[in-house]
């Protein structure tokens, strides 16, 4: 009796210790699957930007009279449109990035619905907000996607179609980088209706993100993403 009590005790054990470290191995699996699902939702629609139309001197249509010199100064201002028209009266669409921030029109969009009203584009917005999670620690931060199907309503205060869906929670810090392919170097911000990049995209764009686990687990890492752009890509090997 004395045996397989001693017996009956070290299985019971050896069971515990399995099934604790099951647990722990679930959770930091589900962790880090979270991490390469809000990589791969992020790179999706990066990859799927829509390019910036140039304004082309060329274009032999009646110019637009309120945009006879390029700019408008009646425009809603609009941080994923260019503050201007073309020749034509378009606007072009407009990258907008900072470390912590991104917004631009991606032709993401997956229709579920055969007779939606909406097309296949997006405004997708990429940002930190604090953590609300109680089971994370204080001051890490959550990143946020927000998107639109009224991709084409310049007035944001129009826009009631805007969604946000927190993707990654647990992190310490993030950060964009911006690589031109012509300065040979990366930027930490870039702005496709600025002077220096007109009607451009980013050669790459580098996201570089630390995360920490929930309360009560040990494990957190450091991540890097080079996600390669189809409008004027380079080898993502930088």
């Amino acid at each position: 009796m004395f045996l397989l009590v001693v017996i009956t005790f070290a299985i019971y054990q050896t069971t515990t210790e399995t099934f604790k470290l099951r647990e722990v191995l679930s959770t930091e699996g589900d962790f880090y699957n979270s991490v390469r699902l809000s990589m791969s939702v992020f790179q999706k629609d990066i990859e799927n930007a829509h390019s910036p139309l140039s304004i082309r001197p060329e274009v032999s249509a009646s110019p637009n009279p309120a945009s006879a010199s390029g700019q408008d100064t009646d425009l809603t201002v609009s941080e994923f449109y260019a503050n201007r028209r073309d020749p034509l009266g378009i606007r072009a669409t407009r990258l907008n990035g900072k470390e912590a921030t991104l917004t631009w029109v991606s032709n993401s969009n997956l229709r579920m619905y055969r007779d939606s009203r909406e097309s296949e584009f997006l405004k997708v917005r990429y940002e930190l907000v604090n953590e609300a999670d109680e089971e994370y620690e204080p001051g890490l931060k959550t990143l946020v996607r927000t998107v639109s199907t009224d991709a084409f309503e310049y007035d944001e205060d129009k826009d009631k179609s805007r969604k946000t869906y927190p993707l990654l929670h647990g992190i310490k810090s993030w950060k964009f980088r911006y690589y031109s392919k012509n300065k040979k170097e990366w930027l930490s911000t870039w702005d496709s209706d600025s002077n220096d990049h007109q009607d451009l995209f980013p050669d790459l764009i580098e996201v570089q993100l630390e995360v920490k686990a929930p309360k009560g687990l040990s494990f957190e890492g450091l991540y890097h993403f080079k996600p390669e752009l189809p409008l004027n890509g380079v080898p993502a090997t930088l």
